[in-house]
């Protein structure tokens, strides 16, 4: 009986130090804040697949972003996980992870892709993960002229289900340094057939005429972020009127207009003349 209770007092002793560390690992883990993660997918036609990540936090009733996070990425088929390697976030709190294709990413048997992000937590941030789910499309687009206007014509199809898509919002843009040039419609979706029309107005500068297009469905619920790019020669050229070896009041030094050089010339000369002049008086003077 005695060995009994003994056995007994040392199960209740296990399993009070079991609850204690487990209380104690929770309430470490509340202290912790809690990292947000975003995932987005893009894929450029006949070019890398990018992966892209945001990490934020609300600390102290304000969202800020979280630098220097470690990012395990992994996509993901029928429940198991496959690792794709790691990355880091920058100090806007965003990283990329670029692949050469989509071929390096399985789907499964329905042709769904799984790709995530796993943060395995820190002494300041719990652990957190997020995913996005997509399917393979595939978006071709060409060049076509029509009664001497232009035209860029684009289809989307789906690459699994070799099916076209309708009804997907898509966008024809030319691209800038800094934002993109929209040339279609605010809200143009494909036909029944999957595909666009957008002519290209003739009055748009480029390089030696060279314009860089894109046709763009952009965070698609379906598809993600899918690019087709393409060079069109139908823009206007651009003109170089430099003025470097010309006389302008925005020159350099050695090309000044010679109006300048003349009045601040005439300026300096007078200025010591007068003061010759009156030097040479006053000498005259102290002399008699």
């Amino acid at each position: 009986m005695k060995g009994v209770l003994n056995n007994m007092h040392a199960m209740l002793r296990g399993f009070t130090c079991v609850l204690l560390a487990f209380c104690i690992q929770t309430g470490l883990a509340q202290d912790k804040e809690r990292l947000r993660l975003s995932t987005s997918y893009t894929k450029v036609m006949d070019g890398p697949v990018y992966l892209d990540f945001q990490t934020s936090a609300r600390i102290d009733k304000t969202n800020v972003t979280v630098p220097d996070a470690e990012l395990e990425i992994y996509y993901e088929v029928d429940g198991e996980e496959f690792p794709l390697g790691t990355t880091t976030t920058g100090p806007a709190g965003k990283a990329q992870f670029t692949l050469k294709g989509i071929e390096a990413i399985q789907p499964d048997s329905t042709g769904l892709y799984i790709v995530g992000a796993a943060f395995a937590g820190n002494e300041t941030f719990r652990k957190a993960s997020s995913s996005v789910e997509f399917r393979d499309a595939v978006l071709s687009a060409k060049l076509v002229q029509k009664d001497s206007l232009n035209y860029i014509e684009a289809t989307l199809k789906d690459k699994v289900l070799d099916s076209t898509i309708a009804d997907a919002l898509i966008k024809v843009q030319v691209e800038r340094m800094f934002t993109p040039l929209v040339v279609s419609e605010e809200f143009l979706m494909t036909d029944e057939s999957g595909s666009i029309n957008v002519e290209i107005p003739g009055d748009i500068p480029g390089k030696d005429g060279n314009l860089a297009m894109e046709v763009v469905i952009q965070e698609n619920d379906d598809y993600g972020t899918v690019k087709a790019q393409l060079d069109a020669p139908v823009g206007t050229p651009i003109v170089h009127s430099s003025t470097y070896d010309q006389r302008t009041l925005w020159g350099r030094s050695s090309r000044t207009p010679l109006f300048i050089l003349f009045f601040t010339g005439l300026l300096v000369f007078g200025s010591w003349g007068l003061i010759f002049y009156l030097l040479f008086n006053i000498y005259k003077i102290a002399k008699n």
